[in-house]
């Protein structure tokens, strides 16, 4: 009876591992893995409990695969959730021969014959302590092979996680390094105990689950993965000025490439090692710092969570020329003039940069819509300029032109709101999926309240507010969320409305293929005074030609031999 309480501890213990971790906020491939490493967990231990309670071989046999099964899924997460935490680059060929060897294995231990002629034969007695049922085990070539090889690579895991508590030097990062090799400890010794010893009953599964919870329960407390997500990589490409991430008490993180040539001495630092000096300097209360006769300007941004500074980002803007130009004032006004339209520039281009690298974070997430910030873009600017043509009757100018065309990348930002499981889904959505996917408008234009909260320029805000709000309103009123209906909807938000459309009908989703221009444009006409404002699509219609040669250059797409010779443009 103890035992099989025991057994039922460890199925309910992968399951508090996962409650914990679908409690995070911020989702990564580790997170992905360790939850995954956890279900397999759930099901080996299960197989545990059907062993002890089985009344028979045969049911005994049964729980057998049963926990084989789920002993390769934990196992092989497991090491990839390690590999990934402790930044040790995997080929994805050898993830995936290593996943086919387990899948192997599997199918060949559920195959009787297979089993007993190439993994091993097993027997069952009567526990004389225990009083059930457990297995011994003849291993045969594919046995020790499996065995031998995870207990290697797990042995190789602890060894570099232990190696990493002796190489940091601040306190927190060893604590958080020491933390993990517990975990390690609890999943690994008992696998070597198991391959070595072969003892009747085996407590790897229990170690197992004990092992992942504490994993778990210090993701949470640690806050492992919170501060380095994927978005920032981009950024690091986009941006030519240098930038550097460090945790809560300086310890390095990450750094572009700009970052890493003005400070050589970052190429030698590990993940967590502490900044040097000179380069912790630039962290200080200062806004301009002389580093080898250059001036930069500084930009230093807290990263939060939950009013908990997680760490810190660092940007320096190289503002030598501008000082320069300072020196020369009373000789050059001309050229102080240029000079200060060119810093402006530059700021507004920063700010740009920002806020669509911003808006592809938000992207990033969502598999089925690959390229659709950069395509819609393009779109709204390319429409921009037949808009030109028509600002008297509509009432508008330049000014505001620009600001939609500086505003259109950040349409989806409320996307981030929306959970992976959603955003990745390859396929159509059901009714509650999609009514969720709806709340993506509302929520980006709270959003981008926030983040706009400090910009200056009120037109800008409130379009770029409209654009994320409004864009899946219509015409006849039957648009999300508000169903706005004509002129009450912003003349923005109607003009993002036909390019965001347009590009969901010409690319290529999960659940579609893309269509054909001519298609694409006879569905717009059709909706002409239903979906979308009949002024302004006649005017989006006139831009055929330019569409058509813009998208052929963005996707190297060939065109249609069936379409009209004049709408190639």
């Amino acid at each position: 009876m103890r035992i099989s309480l025991i057994q039922t501890a460890a199925v309910l213990l992968p399951l508090l591992s996962c409650v914990l971790l679908l409690r995070r906020r911020y989702e990564s491939r580790s997170t992905v893995r360790l939850l995954t490493a956890n279900f397999g967990c759930l099901i080996m231990n299960s197989g545990c409990l059907l062993l002890v309670i089985a009344q028979g071989t045969a049911e005994a046999m049964t729980a057998l695969k049963v926990e084989y099964l789920g002993s390769a899924v934990m196992y092989f997460f497991y090491a990839a959730f390690l590999a990934e935490y402790l930044h040790i680059p995997v080929p994805r060929f050898v993830r995936w021969i290593w996943a086919g060897f387990e899948g192997c294995c599997v199918a060949v231990f559920w195959q009787d014959k297979l089993r007993d002629r190439w993994f091993a034969q097993y027997s069952f007695s009567d526990h004389p302590r225990f009083h059930v049922l457990s297995a011994s085990c003849q291993p045969h070539l594919l046995a020790c092979l499996r065995y031998g090889l995870l207990a290697a690579i797990l042995s190789a895991l602890l060894i570099v996680s232990a190696a990493g508590v002796l190489k940091k030097n601040r306190i927190g990062a060893r604590v958080q390094m020491l933390h993990l090799t517990g975990g390690m400890l609890l999943m690994t010794v008992p696998l070597l105990v198991l391959v070595t010893v072969h003892p009747l009953m085996h407590y790897a599964p229990m170690c197992g689950a004990v092992g992942l919870l504490w994993t778990a329960i210090r993701m949470q407390s640690d806050s492992y993965l919170s501060v380095t997500e994927s978005g920032h990589e981009w950024v690091f490409r986009q941006m030519e000025d240098a930038y550097i991430l460090t945790d809560s008490s300086f310890g390095f993180l990450d750094a572009n490439f700009s970052a890493r040539k003005l400070f050589p001495a970052l190429e030698k630092l590990h993940l967590g090692d502490p900044l040097p000096e000179d380069i912790q300097a630039f962290f200080g209360p200062e806004n301009t710092i002389n580093h080898d006769g250059a001036f930069y300007e500084k930009k230093l941004t807290k990263l939060e969570r939950g009013g908990t500074v997680l760490g810190y980002a660092l940007l320096l803007d190289d503002d030598t020329d501008q000082r320069d130009y300072m020196r020369l004032l009373d000789r050059y006004n001309d050229d102080l003039k240029r000079e200060v339209a060119a810093q402006t520039q530059q700021i507004q281009d920063v700010q740009d940069s920002i806020i669509t690298g911003l808006a592809s974070v938000v992207e990033s997430r969502d598999d089925s819509t690959g390229g659709h910030i950069i395509r819609t873009s393009k779109i709204v600017r390319c429409f921009a300029k037949r808009l030109r043509l028509n600002m008297d009757e509509l009432g508008i100018d330049e000014t505001f032109l620009q600001n939609v065309i500086k505003a259109a990348p950040m349409h989806d930002i409320g996307k981030i709101a929306i959970r992976d499981s959603i955003l990745r889904k390859p396929g159509r959505f059901t009714d509650e999926e999609f009514d969720e996917m709806k709340r993506h408008p509302k929520v980006g234009a709270e959003l981008l309240k926030d983040i706009l909260s400090e910009i200056d320029d009120a037109p800008f805000k409130q379009i770029a507010i409209n654009v994320a709000h409004y864009h899946h309103e219509r015409w006849d009123g039957r648009g999300y969320p508000e169903k706005l209906a004509g002129n009450d909807i912003p003349i923005e938000a109607r003009i993002m409305a036909l390019a965001d459309v347009f590009d969901a009908l010409v690319s290529k989703r999960v659940y579609k293929e893309a269509q054909g221009y001519e298609e694409a444009f006879s569905i717009i006409a059709s909706e002409l005074n239903t979906h979308f404002d009949p002024f302004l699509g006649a005017v989006f219609l006139q831009c055929r030609s330019e569409l058509e040669a813009l998208y052929d250059r963005l996707t190297g797409r060939v065109k249609e031999s069936t379409e009209p010779e004049s709408a190639a443009g």
